[in-house]
């Protein structure tokens, strides 16, 4: 009974791993394993292709970088990296000996080659395929490639993005390839907006005997939007070729199909201007009460070179956060005697111009430290139109700075401004008093998902205790790596099938029982590879096939005690028995010397940053511990079930071709 559920347990082990390289991404209890590479596997560098980069650390104060130091810098790159989303990313320290500190920072980004960018339509109107086969055949861009991101993204990969585009003589036709594309995608798919006015409520009139009800005067009786009213207002932004349609049983409600719109909130240099979305919601303001607005298919986001570019921005970056205040010119006019606004500027120039433009307001430093950011962390904003925000939590005393800050901003109606690195994030407002409680978030006109997402690691992340200076970077051709693994599986699937064929031919019964345990064995070690993950190179492929070896040398020294036992006159299920007993010990201590030599490897490895080393190592491990419970554990199951059956009868099927004769002989005599 026990071999029974021995045989289940293999059965059900064995199932589960061709289950789980069946299905390309399993999800289990909130983890996920699997992608898009052959299997699922998760692939190394020079398998899938990719970018090498080697940082080389540069201290501030021309001292040599201590391990502490080195060892900070480590795990923050590994942190930004991994939380940028790069798969699989390998961040190591190279030039450390014996006696020296490692002065150099490997970063390994695998499938992340040529460039990229990544866009995002509200609500999931265009799929993956529809936007490659408009890039492949539209655009002219048979290189592209798109894929479906978790958060509804949409990545294209490109084998490069060009900065202009000539003619036959020379002319530039394109100043930014890129920017073409994004003004054909938006011209390509439409955006459907819903607009909802709100609806006049008007008291009904009191009738009764006594009482005399004065007429409302119709000039105080609110009224709703007519269908005309609203193409004007769309027209007058420029977008008479807005279809608009009132929707039939919905007072107030307004359907339009349009094309091109853009919701771009700076120009080409960096300046703040309204997007053709917000001119669009003022239009509608102006005729009536906006209740809401939404729309799908809106191009919300746009990203150029994403993966590894800004990767590396992310990776070598020191995030400088600074909140100043500014103090805007004045709304009103100083004196009578000034012409005001000034410049010639008209009020609503002005409005706009007090305190967007540098040459009109001031700026000064605020009490708010950020060293008291605790955390920042993106967020999807409510309302109307989401939009992506950053939120900021500070610890108290940031909280009491803040809230002076703000409130002092609100009374003035001036700005607070926040600058990352020099640059600046936003310049809001504050209208309702001070923000106390130590929370507040940052927000922009021009924010996308993935931009909050990077400002947000910058902020948590902190600052690099040393600078970091880019010295080499390699990309790994991805057709190159392609190639590689369809060679290592071709070889390895000819030697597996090789290898079976010698060994039911030569070893009959015990030969079929190694095949079957092999198959079982290379099917659960590539689910194992899966699910832990191990991201398998090329050095691990050959260290699987040299774990194969391993397994079908198991078998070989099984067959072969086997075969002693009945020479000595052993019936059947003893010899088999007495068989994998004798053989055990040579089995254990040739893995286990393999095992500590692979524990040795993966030490070196890690020591000297070696990544090649340390994937031999580990695959060989992990394939020597699995073919050890496949020849001892499954192959002897199956063997003695065998045995039990008719096969068991001609004891010449369980050994050798060569040694039948001495063996039938040896039988005969024991069993006389």
């Amino acid at each position: 009974m026990s071999r029974f559920r021995g045989l289940v347990l293999i059965a059900i082990l064995v199932v589960t791993s061709v289950v789980v390289l069946a299905i390309s991404e399993v999800s289990v209890l909130g983890f996920t394993r699997g992608g898009d590479s052959p299997l699922g596997l998760t692939l190394g560098l020079d398998l899938e292709g990719g970018t090498h980069l080697v940082y080389e650390v540069v201290p501030e104060d021309g001292r040599e970088p201590t391990r502490e130091d080195m060892e900070g810098v480590r795990n923050i790159i590994d942190k930004r990296v991994n939380e940028f989303g790069v798969s699989e990313a390998s961040v190591q320290l190279l030039g450390g000996g014996v006696d020296s500190v490692a002065n150099k920072v490997l970063v390994q980004i695998p499938g992340q080659t040529g460039a990229s960018i990544t866009l995002n339509f509200g609500a999931n109107t265009v799929g993956a395929e529809t936007l490659e086969g408009f890039f492949q055949n539209e655009l002219g861009r048979p290189d592209a490639s798109v894929k479906e991101n978790d958060n509804g993204s949409l990545t294209v990969q490109l084998d490069d993005i060009q900065a202009e585009v000539l003619d036959a003589a020379g002319n530039v036709v394109i100043s930014n390839e890129a920017d073409a594309w994004r003004d054909a995608v938006i011209a390509q798919y439409p955006v459907a907006l819903q607009v909802g006015f709100v609806v006049p409520q008007v008291a009904p009139p009191v009738i009764s005997d006594d009482t005399a009800v004065d007429p409302v005067p119709t000039d105080d009786i609110e009224t709703l939007p007519t269908l005309e009213e609203v193409q004007a207002a769309f027209a007058s932004v420029g977008r008479s070729d807005a279809d608009v349609d009132q929707v039939d049983g919905a007072e107030g409600l307004f359907s339009v199909l349009m094309y091109g719109l853009d919701i771009t909130s700076t120009d080409d240099d960096g300046n703040p201007i309204l997007g053709e979305d917000q001119r669009i919601l003022n239009a509608l303001r102006a005729i009536g009460r906006v209740q809401f607005t939404s729309s799908k298919g809106t191009l919300t986001q746009w990203i150029e070179g994403g993966g590894v570019q800004e990767a590396k921005a992310v990776i070598g970056s020191t995030a400088k956060l600074e909140f100043l205040y500014r103090e805007c010119g004045d709304a009103l006019a100083p004196s009578g005697d000034i012409p005001w606004p000034p410049d010639g500027l008209s009020p609503e120039e002005w409005a706009s111009e007090r305190c967007t433009n540098p040459a009109y307001f001031t700026e000064t430093a605020t009490e708010i430290d950020p060293a008291d950011l605790d955390d920042a962390f993106p967020e999807i904003s409510g309302g109307a139109i989401p939009r992506p925000i950053v939120t900021l939590v500070f610890n108290d005393k940031g909280a009491d700075a803040f809230f002076e800050v703000t409130d002092r901003v609100s009374r003035q109606g001036d700005r607070l401004a926040i600058y990352l690195d020099g640059e600046e994030l936003v310049a809001p407002g504050v209208s309702d008093g001070g923000i106390s409680g130590g929370r507040a978030i940052i927000e922009g006109g021009s924010f996308t998902t993935e931009r909050v997402r990077t400002i947000a690691i910058q902020l948590r992340s902190g600052a690099l205790p040393v600078e970091l200076e880019l010295i080499q970077e390699r990309n790994v051709d991805a057709v190159l790596g392609k190639d590689s693994l369809q060679k290592s599986l071709i070889a390895g699937g000819i030697g597996l099938t090789l290898i079976l064929i010698f060994m039911i031919a030569y070893y009959k019964i015990p030969g079929l029982v190694a095949a079957i345990a092999l198959v079982a064995y290379t099917i659960m070690l590539l689910g194992i590879f899966k699910m832990i993950p191990v991201t398998l190179t090329l050095s691990g492929a050959a260290a699987v096939i040299l774990s194969l070896g391993f397994a079908v040398d198991a078998n070989v020294l099984i067959a072969e005690r086997t075969k002693e036992e009945l020479r000595s006159g052993r019936s059947l299920l003893a010899a088999i028995t007495a068989g994998f007993d004798r053989a055990w010990p040579s089995i254990r201590d040739g893995n286990m010397s393999t095992i500590i030599v692979a524990i040795v490897l993966f030490w070196f490895g890690d020591r000297f940053s070696t990544s090649v080393m340390q994937g031999f190592a580990l695959t060989l491990a992990i394939g020597v511990l699995l073919s050890m419970f496949t020849a001892f554990f499954a192959s002897r199951l199956l063997l003695r079930l065998l045995a039990t059956t008719g096969l068991g009868n001609n004891p010449n099927l369980f050994v050798p071709v060569r040694d039948q004769s001495n063996t039938s002989d040896s039988v005969a005599g024991g069993n006389s």
